[in-house]
């Protein structure tokens, strides 16, 4: 048997919830939705999916979740609208065996959600459990790839500020390219 590298993080019982989303673990039944909203060309522009995204890779995807909610690296839910029910989005946080103190947070969200605060809300729900319940976490981060303004303007309406570009720095379809770090410390003042 294999010992995790991190205390797995108890799944929120209820779901965490702002009234207008709720975050909740990944189900099998979702595949459908995350495969339709990762087919567009926008996730795949910013987000390392596969393309074409297939209804198997959504599956793959759900079965990971899974997985890394019981060793605790990464703790992901879905994004759902609380009046409708509707997946819109995932995110998750990105733990690290060599830097416990640090973990990263990331997140996507379906077309039709965007622009109305689903991703703000979403960000700041999991920043503020994840502080609650590991505390030997001190820093969050948010990595964006250069010109993800979108998502920057998240980054910053969540709390997190803005560090700087990172030349060269994170992998992306086989490449390193150039990103924008956001981060938000413990003691940093909530959103």
């Amino acid at each position: 048997m294999t010992v995790p590298l991190f205390r797995p993080f108890p799944p929120p019982d209820p779901p965490l919830t702002d009234g207008t989303v709720v975050l909740r673990l990944p189900r099998d039944a979702d595949a459908p939705a995350i495969a339709a909203a990762c087919r567009d060309p926008e996730i795949a522009r910013w987000i390392p999916v596969p393309t074409p995204y297939r209804l198997e890779d959504a599956r793959a995807f759900v079965a990971f979740a899974a997985e890394a909610w019981s060793t605790g690296r990464e703790p992901t839910f879905v994004i759902v609208d609380a009046a409708s029910r509707t997946l819109v989005g995932t995110i998750g946080i990105h733990r690290r065996p060599d830097e416990p103190g640090k973990a990263a947070v990331g997140y996507w969200l379906s077309p039709e959600a965007r622009g109305r605060g689903a991703a703000t809300r979403a960000v700041r729900l999991v920043v503020r459990w994840a502080f609650k319940v590991e505390p030997r976490l001190v820093r969050m981060e948010l990595l964006t790839l250069v010109g993800n303004e979108a998502s920057g303007r998240v980054a910053l309406r969540a709390g997190f500020a803005r560090e700087g570009v990172l030349r060269g720095y994170l992998p992306f379809r086989g490449e390193l390219v150039d990103a924008v770090m956001f981060a938000r410390l413990r003691e940093d003042p909530k959103s």
